[in-house]
């Protein structure tokens, strides 16, 4: 069911995009800054960011499986012996309001990441659920989907 929401917001989200004003809006910019820094936590091992900006509840799904908040924490620790993050970029950015303090943001990445010796795919498409508590944005659902037949 979780897959289909995702799905059927992610096709919304480019309609939302192309109505939407030329400049971003203060929660718009907030909420890439915010999931720019997910990507250097991971780069940087930083636990306590995941721990802020994850809820309780917070669930993260990849084609590597569906990791609930415990999981993604417990994981963090090890990462450091098994991946190594050289650099990252995200664009292509897109911010639907789903309901008062609940936004979707979509966005592309491309990562340079190598896990236990493997490579990560280079591009995937994300997306974050976040919604506004205790007075930041946090994700509540994130996603990551590899785009493996592109170069």
């Amino acid at each position: 069911m979780l897959v289909a929401v995702f799905v059927a917001l992610a096709f919304l989200a480019p309609l939302n995009r192309a109505q939407g004003p030329q400049n971003k809006s203060a929660v718009e910019q907030e909420l890439v800054r915010t999931e720019f820094g997910f990507f250097q936590a991971w780069k940087a091992k930083d636990l306590a960011y995941f721990r802020e900006h994850i809820p309780d509840n917070g669930i993260f799904w990849s084609d590597a499986g569906t990791f609930s908040r415990d999981d993604q924490l417990e994981h963090q620790p090890t990462s450091p012996k098994n991946c190594t993050v050289d650099g990252y970029s995200l664009s292509e950015f897109g911010v639907l309001q789903l309901a008062a303090g609940t936004y979707l943001l979509t966005y592309k990445a491309e990562q340079y990441a190598t896990c236990s010796g493997d490579k990560l795919p280079l591009h995937i498409n994300g997306s974050s659920l976040y919604i506004l508590k205790q007075g930041r944005w946090q994700s509540v659902y994130r996603a990551e989907v590899s785009l493996k037949n592109q170069g």
